[in-house]
């Protein structure tokens, strides 16, 4: 990964290190890509493809961004043994396939190696310069200059800023629970791997995120005995499915498959249907795993999934317990909300990243809320601004919708697409943000940037032209259609509707179709209508209160703003 830094900067001289020098603004490029990670890569190649003159600016000196592992505790990234939690299927970029001998859900290494891949096929290194920190970004005018760490300065017509969700961490030293904790307490974004001195020590893991998982799972291998709080409780959902039954495989292909177009036509769970909260309790008990400190009252596919449950099986051996949140510190003893104590050596909090952008401009007031944005994307305010990679799917992957994303903002660079009026972007952030912010209530507060994220795809590919014609498919070959709405999720769809793309679309569905589409697909149809015929009794209990739920959220809603009543607030929290 080094040799980036010594390879080609366009435009500027290079001293011995390797590191471009250019203080002057030179001719305006088109568009400046702000991080060269894989939004920041796909954004610069999709932008090039429309022939706009593209500078990536990237702080480092290597691409990848977090998936670009280093031992450093200062620079944020992934551990050592992180792997991805969204499937190869649903993460790969929908032109560049990875490597056939990649695991279902690559390590970071990998991810590495294929965004390496990546841009030595399209070419993207020639336009990145590494080792350029932004620290600033002005608008001049009618073009953006942005400066860098060491007082470059280079001007664009276009500004889209890829430098991530996972750059600041959220500070709970501060946080009354932790007052007075005597031992270590230390943000998960500093753990790079699991240190030996913590051998034999008792730990505490607070979050519950996928990183608060991961970490809890690996630090039970060593230490004594780790507590795991997730204080706002869980649901989890197995990425790999071991072989349940009627299931046909430990391979998360039948997960890959339920992502698919007609599993959503067909299935009401997919809108969130009261009867699935009891179908999932009953099959899986994802609801916290049966976990009573973990049980959250957020509906299923209603507020942030885990899918990194590989911790559970921790948990079944007796190596991590499960609590729901400390109450307070003495020293080292900490005391949980079931009363009982523990004394603790180290303290691991997962509270998660702000999304803050430190070189925009003051004038920017809605830099860190991806719901003030235009569809996740524009800066509503000076549409010339653009943010790729912010948008969070609660099932799904973020590069897959962030590729999207950077092939709407390419073509609105280019002038190949257009925006909406002002007036009319403004009514349609705000009822993008209304939407989202109830259809993940439980949530939103807490997460940002939140979306279905078959939904959200859906929405940018009708905005690009490429949302795929499949009646027209099915007219001009119905075998094609079948295996087109049959395959899983994947970004190659979305080129569809240009017949010269099809050999390498098929290719790939045929790749993930599997061969047991029969075992698969009887379970997949028979899914929606098993809580009718094994829940029957409690299915009524939960269609009642799903209705009194929606009412009330109903009633909410009309109120004036301000008019809170006890009920309201009761339903708010």
């Amino acid at each position: 990964m080094q040799r980036n830094a010594q390879r080609s900067a366009t435009g500027a001289e290079m001293d011995t290190r390797g590191q471009a020098h250019d203080p002057a603004p030179r001719q305006a490029y088109d568009v400046i890509v702000i991080g060269a990670g894989w939004s920041g890569l796909m954004a610069c190649k999709y932008c090039l493809a429309e022939g706009s003159s593209t500078l990536v600016l990237e702080g480092r000196d290597s691409i990848g961004g977090v998936w670009a592992f280093t031992p450093d505790p200062r620079v944020g990234g992934v551990m050592k043994t992180t792997e991805t939690t969204s499937s190869r299927c649903l993460t790969e970029i929908s032109d560049f396939p990875m490597p056939a001998d990649y695991p279902s859900f690559p390590s970071n290494q990998q991810i590495a190696a294929y965004l390496e891949a990546y841009c030595d096929r399209f070419s993207l290194t020639e336009h990145i310069r590494f080792r350029q920190r932004v620290t600033r970004v002005a608008k001049l005018g009618d073009l953006w200059e942005v400066t860098t760490s060491d007082g470059s300065r280079q001007r664009a017509r276009h500004v889209i800023v890829c430098s991530g969700l996972h750059q600041f961490p959220n500070d709970m030293s501060g946080d009354e629970r932790f007052a007075g904790y005597a031992g270590t307490l230390m943000h998960s974004a500093a753990v790079k791997d699991i240190p030996a001195e913590w051998s034999g020590n008792t730990i505490v893991v607070w979050g519950g995120g996928e990183s608060a998982s991961d970490i809890a799972c690996e630090a039970s291998k060593v230490a004594s005995r780790v507590y795991f709080c997730i204080p706002n409780g869980v649901w989890f959902v197995h990425k790999r499915l071991n072989g349940w039954p009627p299931l046909p495989s430990s391979e998360p292909k039948i997960l890959d498959h339920i992502t698919s177009r007609l599993r959503l036509w067909l299935s009401p769970t997919h809108q969130y249907s009261p009867f699935v909260y009891e179908y999932l309790e009953w099959a899986f008990g994802f609801n916290g795993h049966g976990q009573e400190p973990w049980r959250t009252e957020a509906p299923y596919q209603r507020s942030f999934l885990n899918k990194s449950a590989d911790v559970l099986s921790r948990v079944g051996s007796g190596h991590v317990v499960p609590k729901r949140d400390v109450v307070s510190c003495r020293g080292t003893t900490l005391r949980f909300t079931d009363g009982t104590r523990a004394n603790v050596d180290t303290i691991i909090t997962c509270s998660g990243y702000t999304p803050v952008f430190p070189f925009l401009p003051a004038s920017v007031p809605a830099g860190t809320d991806p719901r003030r944005w235009f569809k996740y994307v524009f800066y509503n305010e000076d549409p010339s601004l653009a943010f790729v990679g912010f948008a969070r799917p609660l099932i799904g992957s973020i590069p897959g919708l962030a590729e999207l994303q950077s092939r709407y903002v390419a073509r609105v660079f280019s002038g190949a697409c257009r925006l909406p009026e002002p007036a009319e972007r403004r009514a349609i952030t705000e009822r993008d943000a209304r939407f989202w912010d109830h259809q993940f209530r439980d949530t939103s507060l807490r997460i940002g940037g939140l979306v279905d994220h078959f939904v959200y795809a859906d929405q940018l590919a009708r905005l690009i032209g490429c949302r795929p014609k499949f009646a027209k498919l099915f007219f001009s070959s119905p075998r094609r259609w079948w295996r087109a709405v049959t395959a899983p999720w994947n970004g190659c769809q979305f080129w569809l509707n240009d017949p010269r793309h099809h050999d390498r679309i098929f290719a790939t569905f045929r790749r993930y179709f599997g061969d047991r589409v029969a075992q698969v697909w009887i379970f997949l149809l028979l899914a929606p209508v098993l809580p009718l015929l094994l829940l029957r009794r409690r299915l009524k209990i939960s269609l009642r209160d799903h209705l009194s739920h929606a009412s009330r959220a109903r009633r909410v809603e009309r109120r004036p703003a301000g008019a809170r009543t006890a009920a309201g607030v009761a339903l708010e929290a």
